[in-house]
């Protein structure tokens, strides 16, 4: 049973999470009161449900609203457990209800909050279940914080009885936290709320549903929020980190700034260590939680009756009795003088969490304890962290510099475009170590060239951050090399800054995207065009790879959104580095539309661009609005060819501000044969941000520069761009620029402010959005851009 109280208590967890995988990042945690009845909860109160005469509301959670009633037969008060209406109509969900209910309903334990009935009045379905007056564990923990270390073992004793009863009848909770253990008046401890609990019989496998993360974040294990199979250890999972929680007064993750970050730490994060909290804790209960709470399921306590028999040999020990060692794990009790601290013995240690820095896999670590006497064992024990995470940036000699990996093409079609982002980032970082580097520390580039080739990117990445060791990685252009190094950052739980706008559509913990989002430039753009230029026919062009494909379908989306029907006249996309474009050209002329949608990116442009021309399709007349044509990709094309097309972009060199102007001034300065770029700016205020969270977080580890990021803004020559911490995407202006004479862009339309990122577009759910990108993934055969192909078309 989970309180109001509860869900926004910043010691125990907040509201039930139910979404499916791919969900929207940005709107993770909902913020309206959970779903009742159809009444409002203040309602029942002196209604009658049933025969049971309703008192007072006791709370209200994911599932439902729960009362407190009277039993007038046999004149005893009860928990009246309401499920929601729309849960109710919902048949599924119903029949999981009534399924796990039953189930549920057969156990009859001690430390289990009996279910006396289920029932049905009208539309309105509940459980009528056993009133437990003594609060929950978790209104405790808010309150006092930590208990002690007996007090926290004893409850965990108990919910581990509890546990072991309801597994032994083939149920899973899925979602043991403070919050759902409850004392009695006696003080007995009884696991509450089997809303979420999954029975493991053939039947109730066909009501869950895979893919479904459901569960509490803080508590969830690591296939929980994988939305992968649960079984038992899920269980023993989510009560090492109630165990962490009461012997801290502290969340799992807690420093994580988002339900993603928390959600990544319990899949790829170091195991907690309650000792590093308070180091008067035992070390046999950092050997609880931390065996708890592996990573991997067959790491974990095979059962709650084994990890229950390590829990009571701490209490005894802990209770003045001679217990000392852990008997999971050793198999037998040694004798220690009374009041001694008690110590594992050979006792295996959990899966270790930490990414080898070389051969990139989890270790396992065993603890080693010398036949000496127990007081040297103990003090041993007391400083030993065996399963601490290893710092991807290793400590370093005072004054040694602070590497950073710089990622781009440097040849290939992509260079043309990814050289400027390369000097950009490099003019960032002279800036921070003319003006006296960063903690003292001068800043040293690390180039990796990615050749135009999303598998070269990805090695390049590897290697930066296993060999170099580099503290973050600036880097990357087109989509497709993004999403192929995407791995490797969440492999090493390292850290990329990504400077180009880009389709959406994903969210990772271990990325900072600081190019526009979809909201911020696709879609604006497309807007204007209807509404300005007044465009009712669209041809769509594009690279063959995920960006352009992705784009194209949140144009069509916007499309069908706008009045009076503008439609796509046509699509065809061509492979990257594609000279030969007659194909293209012809569909376009034969499509006849009133303007052109271009997301070809590198040099294929400058052949688009002039056989455009040679067929006679102008400007004036069948206008260009392309999404990665720049300054500095101007300077590759004759003016003639381009005069009068558009951009879209949140930055053009022309931009009149002090800032800006002082910004060109001084990269042209260094390089006058360039021109600046949104990319290239994007990167530069990139770096800058990246230095101001350094300084923030003092320190050059990966997880504390991203923690500190999420707060960062900056006047930036575009203007002002702060990180917004759900997304960690950008606040930025959306802009649209038309191409002159002398090869440069005029601004034509801007934003009034900066435009909060929505990184998934409202068209689809982002289960959808996810669906779709999976489908393109397999249909190019397990990567991110098109098999090289003639011109692909559609009309």
């Amino acid at each position: 049973m989970t309180t109001k109280k509860d869900q926004v208590s910043s010691v125990d967890t907040g509201p039930v999470f139910t979404e499916t995988v791919a969900f929207d990042h940005s709107k993770e945690v909902p913020t309206s009161s959970p779903a009742g009845a159809a009444k409002k909860p203040e309602d029942w109160v002196g209604a009658a449900l049933g025969k049971y005469q309703v008192h007072a509301v006791l709370g209200q959670g994911g599932m439902g609203v729960v009362l407190q009633a009277r039993d007038p037969m046999i004149e005893r008060d009860v928990a009246i457990k309401v499920l929601a209406e729309s849960l109710a109509a919902d048949q599924t969900m119903l029949q999981r209800f009534l399924a796990e209910a039953k189930s549920a309903g057969k156990l009859q334990h001690p430390n289990i909050v009996s279910i006396f009935e289920i029932g049905q009045e009208g539309q309105s379905y509940y459980l009528v279940l056993e009133l437990v007056s003594g609060g929950t564990v978790g209104e405790r923990l808010e309150k006092q914080g930590a208990f002690t270390v007996l007090e926290a073992t004893k409850i965990v004793i108990d919910a581990c009885k509890g546990l072991a009863a309801a597994h032994a009848a083939g149920l899973v909770h899925r979602d043991i936290k403070p919050a759902n253990l409850m004392r009695a008046a006696d003080g007995v401890i009884k696991i509450a709320d089997f809303g979420l609990a999954k029975t493991t019989s053939a039947r109730s496998h066909e009501l869950t549903q895979t893919g479904v993360v459901v569960g509490t974040p803080y508590f969830m294990s690591p296939e929980q929020c994988e939305a992968k199979p649960v079984d038992a250890r899920s269980d023993i999972y989510s009560l090492g980190a109630t165990y962490f929680s009461l012997l801290t007064g502290k969340h799992p993750y807690q420093d994580a700034s988002s339900v993603v970050q928390v959600m990544f730490g319990h899949c790829h994060g170091p195991i907690p260590d309650p000792c590093s909290a308070n180091s008067a804790i035992p070390p046999a209960c950092r050997a609880i939680v931390a065996r708890a709470m592996a990573k991997v399921p067959d790491d974990r306590y095979a059962s709650a009756q084994e990890m229950l028999a390590d829990l009571e040999a701490v209490a005894a020990t802990l209770s003045g009795q001679v217990a000392i060692d852990l008997p999971s794990v050793t198999g037998a009790r040694k004798v220690l003088p009374t009041g001694t601290m008690m110590a594992p013995a050979t006792a295996i240690a959990p899966r270790d969490a930490a990414v080898d820095q070389t051969a990139s896999k989890a270790r396992r670590n065993r603890w080693i304890v010398a036949a000496a006497g127990a007081a040297a064992v103990v003090a041993a024990l007391l400083l030993w962290r065996p399963w601490e995470r290893q710092a991807i940036v290793p400590v370093l000699a005072q004054k040694e510099p602070i590497k950073v990996g710089v990622l781009h093409s440097l040849s290939g079609t992509m260079a043309a475009s990814e050289t400027i982002v390369v000097e950009s980032t490099l003019l960032a970082i002279d800036e921070i170590n003319q003006a006296g580097g960063l903690l003292g520390r001068q800043l040293k580039p690390i180039l990796a060239n990615g050749r135009s080739d999303p598998l070269i990117f990805a090695r390049e990445a590897e290697k930066l951050i296993t060999k170099d060791e580099v503290a973050t990685v600036f880097g990357c252009w087109t989509s497709a090399s993004r999403k192929t190094v995407l791995p490797v950052f969440e492999k090493h739980n390292h850290l990329l800054l990504y400077p180009v706008q880009y389709e959406g559509l994903e969210t990772s913990p271990n990325v900072f995207y600081l190019g526009a989002a979809p909201n911020q430039q696709i879609i604006p753009a497309v807007e204007w065009a209807v509404n300005t230029l007044k465009r009712k026919r669209f041809f769509i062009v594009g690279s063959d790879y995920v960006f352009p494909r992705a784009a194209s379908e949140i144009i069509k989306d916007q499309l069908k959104k706008i009045p009076n029907g503008p439609t796509v006249a046509g699509e065809a996309y061509v492979p990257l580095g594609e000279q030969n474009v007659e194909a293209l050209i012809q569909a376009i002329r034969s499509a006849k539309p009133d303007m052109i949608l271009n997301s070809i990116n590198g040099d294929t442009n400058v052949a688009f661009f002039r056989q455009l021309r040679a067929a006679g399709i102008r400007a004036a007349d069948v206008p260009c609005l392309s999404f990665s044509i720049d300054e500095q990709g101007l300077r590759g094309l004759n003016p003639q060819d381009v005069a009068g097309h558009y951009a879209a972009w949140t930055y053009f060199q022309a931009l009149e501000s002090a800032e800006n102007a002082a910004f060109v001034k001084r990269f042209l300065e260094k390089h006058p044969e360039r021109a600046v770029t949104d990319p290239a700016e994007t990167a530069y205020v990139g770096v800058k941000l990246w230095a101001q969270a350094v300084r923030a977080a003092d320190s050059a580890e990966p997880k504390k520069i991203a923690r500190a990021l999420l707060n960062q803004r900056f006047t930036a020559p575009e203007g002002e761009v702060r990180i917004d911490p759900d997304t960690q995407h950008c606040y930025k202006t959306p802009r649209v620029g038309q191409i002159t004479d002398d090869g440069q862009f005029r601004v034509v339309w801007s934003a009034s402010a900066p435009v909060a990122p929505e990184p998934y577009p409202s068209t689809r759910t982002a289960a959808d959005w996810k669906a779709y990108l999976h489908d393109l993934y397999a249909g190019w055969g397990n990567q991110w851009s098109a098999p090289e192909k003639s011109v692909a078309a559609s009309q």
